[in-house]
């Protein structure tokens, strides 16, 4: 597969729970709608407290659907591959917790299985997938970096691999295992906000990845891929050739009269505050984040951790307004609209969740009411881009 593309890649974020047969409905589901990439995260819990997931508050919990009940993503691609002939599979995992020889056979075992459909984001990984788990997350970044390296060079050679850098020290490693088409490997993106991961993903990877708007509004992201597009060309890389993609944090509605009571649903509320690059967030949309300037996502949260009564006590001090400017927030139409000024400043490369169908319907990927409303949002965004 050539990259990098020559029109706007959208996608969606695949179901990652049982049943297994729920993975490869969606994939042809996906490819028959016309959609150019499907995602999984690969994770051991998400983001809201268990504490919070009730079924007062949450109904799916009702129904049985555990929110930290994950599947592993690499089987979940490789299962799709086998239902698909033309979408792009694609996967967020961090770069410590398998070694980069382990990550290098894995992607290309799914690209094998994919005719070359596959490609992976690579992040610096959270504190919630480590400490529970008795795991040490030290230099991530150091990590994250060497990996990229150390897994283009499996990519790229039939022969054993021998590396020396400050985290990793390879000897005659040998992964015989090749890419579908050794010319086009699959992609590697950087995960992550600015600064390190920047510098990364300018000097070694394939592009990058990030969350919006969480991460930021529309001036700093095109303000951050410009700088991308600097630490490329001063890597002596093309930075047309960089792939941009943004996760769109999305809250879409049949009518923006239910917008409010959407909103006002305690996880809905708990994410807007939690799910930041810092609490500090919040001052652009004018309030103070209950968590703290200080709070990082990223290095603090631990969803096991949290008490029903912790937990609510921060969601009654968001105030809808703020649930609403943490998201794209509205209808299809309006979603889309918002989508497009990222597209305009950079991205080339959309995924779009829609949490209202997490708290309303109680399904997350399901061919039902939030599904279709995404699938609406993505039509309008295409579109517009004619």
């Amino acid at each position: 597969m050539t990259r990098p593309y020559d029109r706007l890649q959208i996608g969606m974020v695949a179901p990652y729970f049982p049943p297994a047969e729920l993975v490869r409905t969606a994939g042809q589901m996906y490819e028959a709608a016309g959609f150019d990439f499907m995602l999984w995260g690969d994770q051991l819990n998400l983001t809201i407290p268990r504490s919070i997931w009730t079924p007062d508050i949450v109904p799916a919990a009702g129904g049985g659907f555990d929110i930290d009940c994950w599947m592993d993503p690499f089987a979940c691609a490789t299962a799709a591959a086998g239902v698909t002939d033309r979408i792009e599979l694609m996967l967020i995992c961090d770069a410590l917790r398998r070694t980069p020889p382990n990550l290098a056979q894995q992607a290309m075992t799914v690209d094998q299985f994919s005719g070359g459909r596959f490609l992976m984001a690579m992040g610096a990984g959270e504190y919630k997938q480590f400490a529970p788990y008795g795991l040490p997350r030290s230099k991530p970044f150091g990590h994250l970096e060497e990996a990229i390296k150390i897994i283009k060079l499996f990519f790229a050679s039939d022969e054993p691999v021998t590396y020396d850098g400050p985290i990793w020290s390879l000897r005659n490693a040998i992964v015989r295992l090749e890419p579908h088409d050794r010319r086009h490997p699959p992609a590697i993106l950087v995960a992550g906000g600015p600064g390190r991961a920047i510098e990364i993903a300018g000097r070694h990877a394939d592009g990058w990845l990030t969350y919006v708007p969480p991460a930021g509004d529309v001036e700093w992201y095109a303000s951050t891929v410009k700088a991308l597009r600097q630490e490329a060309e001063r890597a002596g890389r093309d930075p047309d050739a960089l792939i941009l993609s943004i996760g769109c944090s999305s809250i879409i509605v049949a009518d923006e009269a239910e917008l409010d009571e959407v909103c006002a649903n305690p996880a809905l509320r708990w994410d807007a505050a939690c799910i930041l690059p810092s609490g500090a967030e919040w001052r652009r949309w004018g309030a103070t984040n209950p968590l703290g300037d200080d709070w990082r996502y990223m290095r603090d949260f631990v969803p096991m951790d949290w008490s029903r009564e912790d937990t609510l006590a921060v969601c009654e001090q968001v105030p809808v307004e703020i649930v609403k400017a943490s998201k794209f927030s509205g209808t299809p139409a309006r979603v889309a609209a918002l989508i497009k000024d990222y597209v305009d400043a950079g991205a080339n490369h959309v995924f779009v969740g829609n949490y209202a169908a997490l708290i309303t319907s109680g399904d997350f990927g399901d061919a039902a009411a939030g599904m279709t409303l995404t699938m609406e949002t993505c039509r309008r965004l295409r579109e517009s881009l004619a």
